[in-house]
């Protein structure tokens, strides 16, 4: 009993270390291609969708933050500017940004702060479905996040790109005040490589009332 076992060792503990390398590729590498988003059933990325969020009701202005819970839909977002906006519109926006989250839609950085805080707001979402236009988004569009506690809007001073690693750009910070920032990776149309990069809108605020926790 003991030899035979030692036997398939070996095969036992190849088979489990694939299964180990097929999911890292699954999930690092497959689920970020466009293509992968087509299998699955997803929205293509140039579909308007107004249907979005729609069972969220948005709350009149307060300068309470109300408690929002890890995961609960808090926003929906929508980006305008002269003459075109975004085609998927009222993204439905939630608290936390894990991958359980940004399977569903945008999500914002739990340790960065809410709008009206006076603090970074980070969003983020995937390339290849809700935020799949950030990359085509003129300097003076408008954001519009309708929240729980009431509307804000951003302006949209800056665009950049940068490395995956590179982390200042999506830290939260006092530095900058109330700021906005949108991402995802970047670009969005790359033959099916992993992306490495990531593209950001940096917005301030133009309107919206200041809150207390």
């Amino acid at each position: 009993m003991g030899k035979g076992l030692l036997r398939i060792l070996p095969f036992i503990l190849f088979f489990g270390a694939a299964m180990l390398f097929s999911l890292y590729l699954f999930n690092v590498v497959v689920e970020e291609t466009a293509y992968f988003s087509l299998l699955v059933g997803d929205r293509p990325i140039s579909e308007t969708d107004d249907s979005n969020g729609s069972d969220f009701v948005p709350g009149e202005a307060t300068d309470v933050l109300p408690s929002i819970a890890y995961g609960t839909q808090f926003a929906r977002l929508n980006v305008t500017w002269d003459g075109g906006g975004w085609d998927i519109t009222n993204i439905p926006v939630y608290l936390g940004n894990d991958k359980s989250i940004l399977k569903k839609a945008a999500g914002m950085s739990f340790s960065g702060g809410f709008p009206g805080q006076g603090q970074r707001v980070i969003i983020s979402s995937h390339v290849t479905r809700e935020f799949a236009q950030l990359e085509d988004t003129p300097i003076g569009a408008v954001v519009t996040i309708e929240t729980l506690y009431g509307p804000y809007q951003y302006r949209v001073v800056d665009k950049r790109s940068f490395d995956g690693t590179d982390r200042e750009l999506i830290t939260p910070t006092l530095q900058y005040g109330d700021q906005l920032v949108l991402y995802t990776c970047y670009p969005r149309d790359n033959g099916g490589r992993r992306r490495t990069e990531r593209c950001a809108l940096i917005c301030e605020k133009i309107s919206g009332l200041e809150v207390q926790s």
